[in-house]
């Protein structure tokens, strides 16, 4: 399993914090830690390991991995808390299909974008967003992100049932034992008299 980072992991000399250092503490970048995306993670946070691991891939694979980290970034950019969209049939789904153009609206909007990172950011929900990826840092972007979204919604709450029924099966465990020891007292308690 991957680990999730923070800003504080990034070294600050290396690759990709070059590639990005421009774009995270700008405003409308900064904006996105008011946002929860999933779980407890905020936008920023979750945009910040897309493209952490975005990056790592793309280097892997001789990609793009300056477009994989940017696009990355920003690919979430939609400035907005999907979990107030009304409460009606499809309307979260609706939001999965399209907050990558309000993203690309966005980013457009303040930072100069190459063909590739638009592609990336535009394609990043594949297949709802029904636009064929075109290049091939743009389908590594569809699987890290569904990734990182596992990472932060499946697995803490996997931790959380199996630290629940971890507790349970030992408050049960005392129970048994105090329900034994009563048993054993009141069993005493009747051959002495």
């Amino acid at each position: 399993m991957l680990k999730y980072i923070t800003l504080d992991d990034v070294p600050l000399d290396s690759e990709y914090y070059t590639y990005i250092q421009d774009l995270i503490y700008t405003e409308p970048v900064l904006q996105m830690k008011q946002y929860i995306q999933h779980g407890t993670t905020t936008t920023f946070d979750h945009c910040l390991n897309v493209s952490y691991y975005n990056y790592l891939v793309c280097k892997r694979f001789n990609l793009d991995a300056k477009a994989g980290a940017r696009a990355g970034m920003l690919h979430d950019l939609f400035l907005y808390d999907w979990h107030n969209y009304p409460i009606k049939k499809w309307d979260r789904l609706r939001h999965g299909a399209t907050h990558p153009k309000r993203a690309y609206n966005n980013a457009c909007k303040h930072f100069e974008l190459t063909p590739l990172e638009k592609d990336i950011i535009c394609k990043h929900m594949f297949p709802m967003t029904m636009a064929l990826p075109k290049y091939k840092e743009t389908i590594v972007i569809i699987l890290v992100d569904k990734y990182c979204g596992l990472m932060e919604t499946v697995i803490p709450r996997m931790v959380a049932i199996k630290n629940a029924l971890t507790l349970r099966k030992h408050r049960h465990g005392i129970a048994i034992e105090n329900s034994k020891a009563q048993t054993l007292y009141i069993e005493g308690s009747k051959h002495s008299e």
